[in-house]
């Protein structure tokens, strides 16, 4: 080896220990919700100008997408604003294959893999698991009977035979699927994939860089450069106005609602309804399902499932309307407890980048019972840009510090942790 040679790789060595001190150090410094282990965090430096990144507030939204073309791959992500206007023109492909795909059959992480090196595809990350169902409900209006997985990750891929193929897989699961798109044609797929440029995006499983990471992690050419945001309580004990705001939205009535304090915060009953605001603005509702205050009402062509999604996502996105701000909604997960009682979770999202909030991670948290909404909880927060951006590392150099901290890599993603006045995006690993 060359003297040249040896000093390249001592420095090397020595950026590699840097980063991997760095990171240990921020991973021992904070917390961070159960499906997201570890974390990789940056400086925040002066910006001139906010970044471009409009409100998402759509739950069918994904947060990553990426077109493979026989050029190579293009990828939306992080705030760029190109997510929303791919996905406006890619949807309808993905609508029509949900709302045609025929039964699904198990494939081998060999065949996912293979369908993210083959062109045409579309890929579309959506980071919580949602059932496809109330997915293809969102979308067309309408569920298709053959599909009741769950899939965070879904793919549009050409077949060997010129057919279109869906691929999908759930949040941390190691099993995929494949069906028929049946009203997708490969033209059509074809003449999406080519309507974009490539942009040195690219598959862990393409480069041998990122072996360590999970095969279908997306990887950008330019290192993404997250805003910074203030998050603020949007709804204080003492606060009337917003109060009155809130129980209007939550249709109590005047006449027959109690308010009062409580060493934790401000209860309202009306009925056999009991709302509290706890002093740092989390919300939890009780509601008889008797009463049928909130009921998640059926829709022509839809099942409970649907309705329960749908009645859960309405009613929450209504009351963080007014205060959110910069922030979306995102479906993160719905558990099916019994027959027909499920447990509905949203999260934040600040520029197609997830929020954590506090502790419990989510947004929100609704139970649907019965096909009445009975109870909620919800952390209202207010999150407005700064002029600020933070300084993330190189997605290789943050691959390699998560994999001297864990000894795997997972799949790598940014994540707001929102604990306090600042909120800023830290690399995660799934």
């Amino acid at each position: 080896m060359t003297k040249k040679r040896r000093v390249i790789e001592t420095l090397k060595s020595l950026l590699i220990a840097a980063l991997t001190c760095s990171a240990i150090w921020l991973a021992a410094a904070s917390q961070l919700f159960g499906f997201l282990p570890d974390m990789i965090g940056s400086p925040v430096r002066g910006q001139g100008g906010a970044a471009a990144g409009g409100v998402r507030t759509q739950a069918v939204m994904p947060l990553r997408m990426a077109v493979i073309s026989e050029e190579g791959c293009y990828a939306a992500q992080y705030g760029s604003g190109e997510v929303e206007s791919l996905f406006n023109r890619t949807a309808s492909l993905l609508n029509e294959a949900l709302s045609g795909a025929g039964l699904p059959r198990e494939v081998s992480a060999r065949d996912w893999e293979q369908a993210l090196l083959s062109a045409p595809g579309l890929y579309f990350d959506f980071q919580g698991d949602i059932p496809l169902q109330v997915l293809c409900g969102w979308l067309s209006g309408r569920e298709n009977a053959n599909l009741t997985d769950s899939a965070c990750r879904l793919l549009l891929s050409a077949g060997s035979d010129g057919e279109v193929l869906l691929y999908y897989t759930g949040h941390g699961s190691d099993r995929f699927y494949a069906c028929r798109a049946q009203l997708v044609s490969i033209s059509h797929l074809r003449s999406a994939a080519e309507d974009v440029a490539a942009n040195g995006a690219v598959f862990a499983c393409w480069a041998a860089d990122y072996a360590q990471l999970a095969a279908d992690t997306l990887i950008c050419a330019q290192t993404p450069e997250p805003r910074v945001f203030s998050a603020a309580n949007p709804l204080t004990v003492e606060d009337e106005e917003r109060l009155a705001d809130l129980l209007n939205i939550l249709s109590f009535p005047e006449g027959i609602t109690t308010i009062y304090d409580t060493p934790e915060g401000r209860r309202i009953r009306s009925g056999n309804d009991t709302l509290t605001i706890s002093r740092d603005g989390l919300l939890t509702l009780h509601s008889a399902a008797e009463d049928a205050r909130y009921p998640a009402a059926r829709t022509e062509g839809n099942g409970d499932l649907f309705a329960a999604a749908e009645g859960a996502r309405a009613l929450v996105a209504e009351i963080t309307r007014p205060w959110r701000g910069d922030a979306g909604l995102y479906l993160q997960q719905v558990q099916q407890l019994d027959a027909d009682s499920w447990q509905i979770r949203f999260y934040y999202v600040l520029d197609d980048t997830p929020v954590q909030v506090g502790q419990r991670g989510y947004a929100a948290s609704v139970l649907v019972e019965r096909g009445y909404i009975t109870e909620v909880e919800l952390q209202l927060r207010s999150y407005t840009p700064t002029e600020q951006t933070v300084l993330v590392l190189p997605e290789r150099q943050a691959a390699a510090a998560l994999t001297q901290i864990n000894g795997r890599g997972g799949r790598l993603q940014l994540c707001y942790l929102d604990r306090g006045d600042s909120v800023q995006a830290v690399w995660i690993a799934q």
